[in-house]
């Protein structure tokens, strides 16, 4: 930093055209001392700005190269990662349509499944309503025919009560109603 400073001051006052017009005496014409005295002064300057700028100088010309080299390399390395980010997407895509087709294919297949499955349910489904109605149907035939046979037996037995009592004395009566009774009652839980 001093060296900075030490060199900005230098060439400020060195270069200043304010010294010049503050020297003695009136401007001559071109000497050969003055000429001599500009090209010392030139040569100093040249001189500082080369043994105190130019480490400086090539230090920066140096960082700065390696600066853009990496740049360049970082650019490079980022173009050849976003390539084949780019293939690899364009593969995706790519892939996305026999993926897509492959998902399809299973959907498609796995509605048929269930359309088969659900039409098997129903037809189990219908089955089990066919005979459960057979059974019902015959459950209410067999109950009529019992109610019916009931209804015939109270009948017959009224009649043969009122045949039996005009027809028959009291014993046979009584004997030949028991009898018949006792059949009834069997045929009725048969």
């Amino acid at each position: 930093m001093k060296l900075k400073t030490l060199l900005a001051v230098s060439l400020g006052v060195g270069l200043s055209p304010t010294l010049a017009f503050c020297a003695e005496g009136a401007a001559e014409g071109g000497s050969w001392l003055v000429l001599g005295f500009y090209v010392f002064n030139f040569a100093i300057f040249a001189a500082i700005l080369v043994w105190g700028a130019g480490p400086l100088t090539a230090k920066f010309f140096r960082e700065r190269a390696r600066e853009i080299r990496e740049n360049i390399e970082l650019s490079e390395s980022g173009f050849r990662s976003a390539s084949q980010t780019a293939q690899a997407a364009e593969a995706q895509v790519a892939g996305l349509e026999v993926e897509k087709a492959r998902i399809l294919k299973e959907m498609r297949e796995e509605t048929a499944r269930e359309v088969a499955r659900l039409r098997e349910l129903g037809q189990a489904a219908a089955q089990r309503i066919r005979r459960d109605a057979e059974m019902t149907a015959r459950s209410i035939a067999d109950s009529g025919r019992r109610t019916i046979q009931a209804h015939l037996a109270a009948a017959a037995v009224r009649m043969a009560r009122e045949l039996v009592q005009l027809n028959f004395e009291a014993a046979d009566q009584s004997r030949l109603v028991r009898e018949f009774l006792e059949t009834v009652r069997q045929e009725a839980r048969s």
